[in-house]
């Protein structure tokens, strides 16, 4: 029985991996087939359509969303840190419910939150901001309650008499936070702004209410490409993007460890 069950429980786990992983070699096959129609002969796959990504109307907004993601994860890890330090570890007054409001975007569909915004900057009269200043800003109140989770969580964890020890020694404030602080809770804070570059990066609900001509993002080229056809090049663009974030993920992980965040750990 024991093994009928293990048995079993294999052949689910392949199959979901399976249903997970074929659209993505379907996609990984188109971008590198000679013609428009997919073809799986690897005597007739060609790199013709990556070159196609080096044109500026895929080239300018993969770099826009790049510089996007980058400014959004420092911001969003900058303000989590400070947030989380209030609320997690200081445990300011009333951070029951400072914390609350401050993931509470995540109760809100990401399309009404970017209908909200460009009534809000259009009503104030800061309809100018849209566009980089305007993705910048949504993006961040996209990101922060992920980052600020996953720092808060390490914050909680954390020991306090380890700090109580560094005061003891004579260790300043700000000494207390660089030195032990922040090198513990570095697989928290790197979970949290990679999950910050990744769905920076991705975006898609919140960046089409606010992006204007000549400046969109990836993701919002690519689906306006599809409305008028539908090509090989949207194969070697989501490849290369796919590549992109995973090397990305692979950086963060390098410098932060965040894996061990994740399953609970300590580095």
């Amino acid at each position: 029985m024991d093994r009928l069950l293990s048995f079993a429980f294999q052949l689910s786990l392949f199959l979901i991996l399976a249903f997970i992983a074929l659209p993505i070699l379907v996609v990984l096959a188109a971008s590198v087939s000679p013609t428009t129609t997919i073809t799986f002969n690897p005597s007739e796959w060609t790199f013709q359509w990556f070159t196609a990504l080096t044109a500026s109307r895929w080239l300018d907004p993969f770099l826009l969303s790049i510089k996007l993601a980058a400014i959004v994860t420092a911001l969003s890890g900058l303000l989590g840190f400070l947030a989380a330090y209030a609320v997690a570890y200081q445990k300011c007054p009333g951070h029951e419910t400072i914390m609350a409001f401050l993931v509470s975007p995540l109760a809100v569909p990401q399309i009404v939150k970017g209908v909200a915004i460009v009534l809000f900057l259009s009503s104030s009269g800061f309809y100018s901001l849209l566009g980089t200043p305007g993705l910048v800003m949504a993006h961040i109140i996209l990101t922060l309650p992920f980052v600020l989770r996953m720092i808060a969580g390490a914050m909680y964890n954390f020991d306090k008499r380890l700090d109580q020890a560094g005061r003891i020694l004579g260790a300043t404030a700000a000494q207390r936070i660089r030195f032990i602080l922040l090198p513990i809770i570095k697989p928290g804070l790197f979970s949290g702004m990679t999950f910050a570059f990744i769905l920076s990066f991705n975006n898609i609900p919140l960046s089409v209410f606010l992006v204007r001509p000549g400046e969109t993002t990836l993701p919002i080229t690519v689906i306006n490409h599809m409305e008028y056809s539908l090509d090989p090049v949207l194969a070697a663009v989501n490849v290369a993007s796919l590549a992109f974030i995973l090397t990305a993920i692979l950086v963060f992980e390098k410098i932060g460890g965040f894996s061990t965040q994740i399953h609970g750990g300590s580095k």
